[in-house]
């Protein structure tokens, strides 16, 4: 009988080693609960907030997007590397060669700066329903070049410099500009002397706060403007701190007639125009006996593709009083005279590669020897220029060889300078 007990004793297992049912079942209940449960349940990783999309470049410019509008950014770095066998009257806007019987005339110089550097943007607005649905644009664009008084600023403290500033209503045929820009006479823009863009050299024409229409079908081209006179030369002969030209009471007025048709080059359209500038200044007091004085211009451009790889552009023209428009040297008054002048420029511009486009031209700006009193002023400029552009994507290189020659009045001897040229720029 102890012998069974004991073999019943081997079989049943002990308590201490028996698992707990009901333990197991109750853990069973918590898993499946936690498992139907959705509070329980793991949550699915936190997705990190959506960043702003980076703007959109179109063919390399950015492009941002501003309420209905798009700015679209632009510009260069730039550095120039100048340097001159003869002085001229400013190393780096220089618009005359010093005589060498005129210290410091006959020096050489050098001289390197970043100032034409260059940044701006282009506005492209909403069209404006109650304007007819005209479309809205604009431009802001500025440089460096904004020269104290004196010619000498420090080229590590370069002043900015307003180039444009305006805005466009257009529609199908007619547009409405107002702001600063280009004047609308002289158009077309020399290759070399960045720096002055051969003004006062046989270049016309600057920029000035404007009113400007324009109307434009078929290849014909009608444009007008009103503008501030004495924007450019700040006259004021009676020295009293009024501009002559505001005192006048009259804009300065300017107006083209252009027409742009298909030539033998394919692809490349011949555009000529014929243009007209006048402009009132009116001093508060006699000047050597005169209180009115007229500047007036007439001129006519060219651009003409003679084959896919050469172009020519032209332009001349007359004018007396002519320096608020860059032309006669910068002489517009001398002693109760406007000073007439006649000038121009024109230039070949050959595509030897598709990275190398040499250009030569030639320059003249011819005051009237009669109206300038002085002996000693400036009579005529004559240039001669090679210029080179060399295009790496926006990599652009430049050399330009210039051969300057200025007359002065009287027994002056001659001004002769060569201008050597040289920058580098990264366009954006």
């Amino acid at each position: 009988m102890q012998l069974f007990a004991f073999v019943l004793m081997l079989q049943s297992p002990s308590v201490e080693s028996k698992p707990d049912v009901v333990e197991q079942a109750a853990a069973v209940a918590a898993i499946t609960a936690r498992r139907q449960d959705p509070k329980e349940q793991p949550k699915p990783p936190v997705e990190p907030p959506k960043q702003p999309e980076p703007p959109k470049a179109e063919q390399g410019i950015t492009v941002l997007t501003v309420g209905k509008s798009k700015i679209v950014f632009y510009g260069f770095l730039r550095l120039d590397i100048l340097y001159d066998t003869d002085r001229p009257n400013n190393v780096q806007v220089p618009s005359f060669i010093l005589s060498e019987d005129t210290p410091p005339g006959g020096e050489n110089d050098l001289s390197i700066h970043p100032r034409l550097t260059r940044f701006g943007f282009d506005l492209d607005g909403p069209n404006i329903e109650p304007l007819g649905n005209a479309k809205l644009t604009g431009k802001l664009e500025m440089d460096f070049y904004n020269l104290l008084p004196s010619g000498i600023t420090s080229n590590s403290r370069e002043f900015i410099r307003m180039r444009h500033a305006w805005l466009k209503l257009g529609w199908e045929t007619f547009s409405l500009q107002i702001g600063q820009r280009d004047d609308v006479i002289a158009p077309l823009i020399p290759t070399p002397n960045n720096d002055l863009v051969m003004w006062n050299a046989g270049n016309l024409a600057d920029r000035r706060p404007q009113v400007r229409a324009e109307y434009a079908n078929s290849g014909f081209t009608v444009t007008g403007m009103i503008g501030l006179t004495g924007a450019v030369d700040g006259r004021d002969l009676d020295t009293n701190g009024f501009l002559d030209g505001e005192s006048s009471g009259l804009p300065t007025l300017q107006v083209r007639f252009g027409y742009a048709f298909e030539g033998w080059v394919e692809k490349a359209k011949i555009a000529i125009g014929a243009w007209g500038h006048y402009a009132k200044e009116d001093p508060d007091s006699d000047v050597s006996g005169e209180d009115s004085f007229t500047s007036n211009a007439f001129g006519l451009d060219l651009t003409l593709p003679v084959h896919e790889r050469v172009t020519v552009k032209l332009e001349v023209w007359t004018g007396k009083n002519l320096d608020d428009v860059r032309g006669g040297i910068g002489q517009g008054v001398v002693a109760g005279e406007e000073v007439s002048a006649s000038g121009g420029w024109l230039e070949v511009a050959f595509k030897a590669t598709d990275w190398w486009t040499p250009v030569l031209g030639v320059y003249l700006d011819d005051p009237d020897e009669d109206d300038l009193a002085a002996s000693g002023a400036p009579d005529k400029n004559f240039i001669v220029a090679w210029a080179n552009r060399f295009r790496f994507g926006p990599l652009e290189l430049g050399a330009d060889v210039l051969y300057w020659n200025t007359e002065f009045t009287g027994s002056v001897d001659d001004g002769t300078d060569i201008r050597l040229n040289f920058f580098a720029a990264f366009h954006f």
